[in-house]
């Protein structure tokens, strides 16, 4: 009996011993395994630091338990950079056999821990999750033998605190999970077999061509389905979903034995109480709502029947009914009461044509106001309609009943409206065939969200008719904004039920202050805090508004620049703002702007406009103006005005910012009593002319014609008077800071002082009384501005020629020794001209190259960081 103990003792022993040293003597082995097995088959960047994998027969004896912390996998190009899958840790259950057979690895378990998914499919069908090399290329390097390598029989899965986004622009279809637990389980090596899950979810929405239909719900769901993956039939057993208070139960099948869909599929509510129903109502579901009061009952059912393909959509139906509803929060001491709703929503056939919407006996009570409404609405692809709403709605009462952490609503709505029509006659602008009248007033409503101030409009009277809605007595605030308008809107219902309609204006805007930033979103920054730093966004104009303003307003604050006394015209069409023209005064001056912004191409957002600016002040608009800055940094140092007639036209960044690259302009700029103050330019003029240094320059009156092109600021010749004597100035400011001016300084005989006339001397070789009554001094100016590189070239006489043939007589002695070596310098500066000329041709072409190469990957890079942005547009939050 002792043998046999120290036998047994022995085996279960040695079975511990291997349980422990099996994941150690094996574990580099089975890591360099999957990384090859990784590497071979996918096309993307995965993140598995050997540190972070481990191995244990411990944790689920007999199975082999692979554990990754920190795994990733990120997109190659286009989607480079981009993670495609995230998870803190990631655990695998294999079975412990398969994994030393020569037959496949049989998975058993799979558990992912905070994990992170984020699919994105762009408009032409390219999806970030087709990673997999072609079959082609992985045939090539792998064994053609047909068994499988890896046998999928999980016994179960799970995933916790998950986030998913899926975004796909093909189909417009947007999905954001926040905070996803999952467990199921299924025997994925049969091939009919149920798989069970369950799965919770903290926020799930939902949007389809820009539309959010879901919003930060909870979502939970119990489901059992009926697995058939040879007919690739699918079947509902016992399912149940639940949207906040909101449960569905589902019952049928969906199939896809083909690339055809196949459904027959019914839902219906499993709890009738009408609070449930209010749970989905946006902003409802918050701190608050389980107190609510509330009576009344809800029907809810209908079914999706059909084959779903390219060309085909399946019948289906939604009956809602809502009878004797009743509502009623602590905060405010009267209810909604006698809330009803009957809305049938069907297509017996799937096509749109046979589409319909009827709503019936639609109302609410608050008090003594009522609110009735009803509709009808046939064929979805040209709609007939026949709609009326009656009543008054007292916002302040909804708003603090449904209470939302995003937004309030206040105020009266009065409406009385009647219409009835269809499309078809609506495009032929057959108005007599259509009937549409009524009214609808505003009092005292407000709009305070979290993203932008607060809206308030005092009153408001709509009037419709068949052609349009007449505005008036409407005046109101936006956040420190206030304003008056009144006009016409017309083209309004095809606005309304056409996706592209175009919604048109003629409107008489009249305000004492709009502060544009706070349109943009942007907030006053205080000025005894740190600089801000926030970038502006691009502003788009929308494509589907045709306005016009006559705008008239006392005060326009845009980023720093305060506008006064403006008025004009402004056009918004098709995505473009028209100044037509915009008059005010700004800087000490006045501006008249006339052109356009055009916002089309919003991944390329361009202007040309025409500016007639009078007597601005210069260094006010250096301090504010950044094209100025960029290509005219001497305003920085002069003092005086400025008048100008110049064009302006190019790109704007995505920032709201002129890309400088792509300027092009021209224009007669008229200088009014400038001077230029301390700068290094002028100081290394006079001091290589050995003139008397002066704190200031008085420059006069002076008219410049410039032009803007290449990234370059250039002046053609224009004449100053630099100190006492007169100078020729013509060069260029790049927008990057390089300068490259002449100047020709023409000065007295003699009158420039014993250092200035021996300085000449010297470049002459002769005495300065032998030359004339003048000569010119050439300054080339070079480097940059902040570093100037001043440089004194030959002199010349008054009419062009050198001064050294002026005093030929004088000096030929001298010219003849030096005659060699002029020519020599001559010949070396054309030759350094060429030679500069040939290397900036090279330098611009391969920048060219460069830059089209840069502007082919960003313009990519643009459709993606678009589409990726589009689910945070949607929902908010991070997106994908």
């Amino acid at each position: 009996m002792k043998k046999l103990l120290i036998v047994l003792a022995s085996i279960v022993g040695l079975l511990l011993l291997t349980i422990i040293l099996v994941p150690i003597l094996f574990k580099d082995q089975i890591y360099t395994t999957i990384q090859k097995e990784m590497d071979k088959s996918v096309n993307a960047n995965i993140n598995l630091d050997p540190s972070s994998f481990g191995i244990s027969l411990l944790s689920d004896f007999p199975n082999l338990t692979l554990s990754m912390s920190n795994f990733s996998i990120v997109g190659k190009a286009p989607f480079a950079g981009d993670t495609l899958f995230a998870t803190k840790d990631f655990i695998i259950e294999l079975d412990l056999l398969s994994v030393f057979n020569d037959g496949p690895i049989e998975v058993k378990g799979l558990s992912l821990n905070k994990p992170t998914i984020n699919i994105l499919v762009l408009q032409d069908g390219t999806a970030n999750y087709d990673i997999t090399y072609p079959s082609e290329e992985v045939a090539a390097e792998e064994d053609t033998s047909s068994e499988e390598s890896i046998k999928i029989g999980v016994d179960h899965w799970e995933m916790t605190d998950g986030n998913i986004a899926y975004y796909d622009q093909s189909v417009a279809v947007a999905i954001s999970l926040k905070g996803v637990n999952h467990s199921g389980s299924g025997d994925f090596t049969l091939s009919v077999f149920d798989m069970i899950t369950t799965t919770t979810a903290n926020a799930f929405s939902f949007a389809y061509e820009d539309e959010v239909y879901i919003e930060k719900k909870q979502l939970s769901a119990e489901m059992t389905l009926g697995m058939d993956l040879d007919a690739m039939r699918f079947t509902f057993k016992d399912t149940e979903a639940k949207l906040n208070d909101f449960a569905l139960g589902f019952e049928g099948f969906f199939a896809m034995p083909t690339d055809d869909y196949d459904m027959d599929i019914q839902f219906v509510a499993k709890d009738n109480t009408f609070k449930s129903v209010l749970s989905l109502v946006p902003g409802m579901y918050a701190a608050g709502f389980n107190g609510l009061e509330t009576s009344g009952s809800f029907d809810f059912s209908g079914f999706v029947k059909g084959i779903y393909n390219e060309e085909k959509m399946p019948a289906f139906k939604v009956d809602l009914k809502v009878r004797d509803g009743y509502v009623k929060s602590a905060e405010v001491p009267l209810p909604i009461k006698n809330i009803s709703l009957e809305m049938l929503v069907s297509s017996s056939s799937g096509d749109m044509k046979d589409g319909s919407l009827i709503v019936n006996n639609f109302g609410m009570t608050i008090d003594q106001d009522k609110f009735t409404a009803k509709a009808k609405v046939n064929n979805f692809d040209s709609p007939v309609w026949d709609l009326s709403a009656n009543g008054k709605l007292n916002l302040d009462i909804i708003s603090k009943i449904q209470p939302s952490t995003d937004f309030t609503i206040g105020g009266i709505i009065i409406v009385q409206l009647n219409s009835k029509g269809n499309l078809q006659v609506l495009e032929e602008e057959d108005y007599e065939a259509l009937s549409t009248s009524g009214s609808l007033e505003m009092k005292n409503f407000s709009y305070r969200s979290t993203d932008y101030p607060v809206v308030k409009i005092s009153t408001a009277m709509l009037a419709f008719n068949n052609k349009a809605i007449d505005l008036s007595n409407t005046s109101g605030t936006f956040g420190r904004s206030d304003f008056k308008v009144s006009g016409k809107l017309s083209n309004y219902l095809v606005y309304a039920l056409q996706k592209d309609g175009v919604l048109m204006g003629n409107m008489s805007l009249n305000a004492n202050l709009l502060d544009i930033n706070e349109f943009m979103g942007e907030t006053i920054a205080d000025s005894s805090s740190a600089e801000d730093t926030t970038a502006m966004e691009l502003v788009i104009i929308p494509k589907d508004i045709d306005f016009t303003f006559d705008a008239k307003v006392n005060t326009i604050l845009y980023d720093n620049y305060e506008l006064k006394n403006a008025f004009g015209v402004m056009k918004l069409k098709e995505g473009i703002l028209i100044m037509d023209p915009l008059d005010f005064e700004t800087l000490g001056g006045s501006i008249q702007l006339s052109g356009a912004y055009n916002t089309q191409e919003e991944a390329a957002p361009k202007f040309d406009f025409k500016l007639n600016i009078l007597n601005l002040s210069i260094p006010e608009t250096f301090k504010n103006v950044v094209t100025v800055q960029k290509f005219m940094p001497i305003a920085e140092k002069m003092t005086g005005n400025f008048s100008t007639n110049f064009s302006l036209n190019g790109l704007m960044t995505q920032q709201m910012m002129p890309d400088f690259e792509t300027l092009s302009g021209a224009g007669l700029i008229n200088l009014l009593n400038a001077a230029v103050q301390e700068s290094k330019v002028m100081s290394g003029v006079t001091s290589l002319a050995k003139m008397d240094k002066k704190s200031a320059i008085e420059i006069g009156n002076v008219k410049v014609q410039a032009a803007i092109e290449n990234g370059r600021f250039q002046v053609k010749p224009f004449d100053v008077e630099f100190d006492q004597y007169k100078a020729t100035i013509e060069g260029y400011t790049s927008f990057l800071g390089a300068i490259g001016y002449n100047l020709k300084l023409n000065v007295p005989t003699g009158s420039l002082g014993n250092a200035a006339n021996q300085a000449i001397s010297s470049l002459i070789g002769s005495n300065m009384k032998l030359v004339g009554e003048s000569v010119n001094m050439n300054f080339a100016i070079g480097g940059t501005y902040k570093n100037p590189d001043v440089k004194l070239g030959k002199s010349t006489s008054e009419g062009g020629q050198s001064v050294g043939s002026t005093v030929k007589s004088a000096v030929s002695d001298k010219l003849g020794e030096e005659k060699a070596k002029l020519k020599a310098e001559a010949d070396a500066r054309v030759q350094a001209t060429k030679d500069s000329v040939k290397s900036e041709a090279d330098r611009l072409k391969k920048a060219a190259e460069a830059k089209a190469k840069k502007e082919a990957e960003e313009a990519a890079k643009k459709l993606k960081d678009k589409a990726k942005n589009k689910v945070k547009d949607l929902f908010g939050g991070d997106g994908i």
